[in-house]
C-alpha cells in the first residue's frame, strides 16, 4: 500500500528545499499546491489509471497547516499576517481535519530554534512591508503570546499530532537541514524506509541582509507617510517575496546600507534572554538524538 506523508512546516524551516526534494525523489509523488501528490481531481483519475512503479509515498506539503493563520488576508497593517502568531485552536482544528481525512498518514514537522526563528520571522515581516524596528517587533510578539497565541509552541503541536498519529509523527530540526542537507535527507529516508536520493542544496528564499533589515523598515515608514491614497500605499507595500520595496526605492536602500552599515540588524542583537519567554515550549525535543547538537537553540 502506498503511504501518505504530510509535511506541515513551520514557516522558514527549509520548506522550499524539502518540496524540491519531494518532487525529485523517485519513491515520492509530490505536486506543488496539490494534495497527496495530485494537482486536482482529474489528476487522481489519470495517475491512478497509469500507476507509477516504485512509488512508496504521496506527499502533501503546506506551512499553513502548522501556522493556519499565517497567510490570513487581513491587510498589511496586521501583525498576524506576517508575524509568528499561531492560534492553538486553529492548529487543533487543522490536526483533527487531517486525522479524519488521512488517519494512517505520516506527519513531518520541521522546527527552528527560537532565536533563529524570530530573526527569520522579522525578515519576513520586513519583506512584507512591515515598518516596526526589532524592538517593537519583539513587543508585538510578546503581546500575541500574552493573548494565548501559540507562538512557536512546539510542545503543543507535537502533542496534538502525536495524539492523532502516534509514532507516525516525525519531528526534525531545521538546523540539521541547514548544516548537513544530506544527513537530513538520510535521516528522513530511514524513518520512511526510502532509498537515498541526494538533495539539491541550492539555497532559495534567503532572509534579508542585516543592513537591509536596518533600513527597509525606515523606508517603509517613509512610504506610509507619503501623500498618496490608501490603495496606492498598499500597492507600494504589497507583499512580494523577492521585491520588498518599491522599485524606485531599492537604489536608495542599497546606498544607505553601504554608507551607514551601523544601522544593521544582525542575529547577534537577539539574545537568549530576549527569547526566554519562549522557554518551555520545546521540552518534547529534549533528548531527541537529532536535537542534541542544537539543544541551546531550543533553550533546553
Amino acid at each position: 500500500m502506498i503511504g501518505h506523508l504530510i509535511h506541515i512546516g513551520y514557516p522558514k524551516t527549509g520548506s522550499t528545499f524539502l518540496r524540491r526534494w519531494f518532487a525529485g525523489h523517485p519513491q515520492l509523488a509530490y505536486q506543488g499546491g496539490g494534495i497527496a501528490g495530485f494537482a486536482n481531481v482529474h489528476a487522481i483519475a489519470v495517475q491512478s489509471a497509469a500507476p507509477r512503479e516504485g512509488l512508496m509515498y504521496r506527499v502533501t506539503s503546506s506551512e499553513g497547516l502548522a501556522a493556519p493563520d499565517a497567510h490570513a488576508e487581513d491587510g498589511l497593517d496586521s501583525f498576524d499576517r506576517t508575524g509568528p502568531g499561531q492560534d492553538p485552536r486553529e492548529q487543533a482544528l487543522v490536526c483533527r481535519a487531517l486525522a479524519e481525512l488521512f488517519p494512517n498518514a505520516h506527519v513531518l514537522v520541521v522546527t527552528r530554534g527560537f532565536r533563529s526563528a524570530i530573526y527569520s520571522g522579522y525578515s519576513e515581516y520586513v519583506r512584507a512591508g512591515g515598518d516596526a524596528d526589532l524592538g517593537r517587533f519583539f513587543k508585538m510578539t510578546r503581546a500575541v503570546v500574552d493573548k494565548g497565541r501559540g507562538v512557536l509552541d512546539y510542545d503543543y503541536l507535537i502533542d496534538l499530532y502525536r495524539e492523532r498519529f502516534g509514532d507516525r509523527l516525525i519531528v526534525m530540526p531545521y538546523e540539521l537541514l541547514r548544516d548537513d542537507p544530506k544527513r537530513f535527507a538520510l535521516a528522513l529516508e530511514e524513518q520512511l524506509g526510502l532509498t537515498h536520493h541526494p538533495p539539491d542544496v541550492r539555497r532559495e528564499n534567503p532572509s534579508l541582509s542585516p543592513e537591509e533589515l536596518g533600513w527597509y523598515p525606515r523606508l517603509a515608514r517613509v512610504v506610509r507617510r507619503l501623500p498618496f491614497g490608501g490603495r496606492l500605499r498598499r500597492r507600494l507595500l504589497a507583499r512580494q517575496a523577492h521585491d520588498p520595496l518599491p522599485r524606485g526605492l531599492r537604489p536608495l536602500a542599497g546606498l544607505l546600507t553601504r554608507t551607514a552599515p551601523s544601522a544593521a540588524v544582525s542575529p547577534a542583537l537577539i539574545t537568549e534572554e530576549m527569547v526566554a519567554f519562549l522557554r518551555g515550549r520545546a521540552e518534547r525535543l529534549r533528548g531527541h538524538p537529532l536535537y542534541l547538537p542544537y539543544a541551546k537553540d531550543y533553550l533546553l
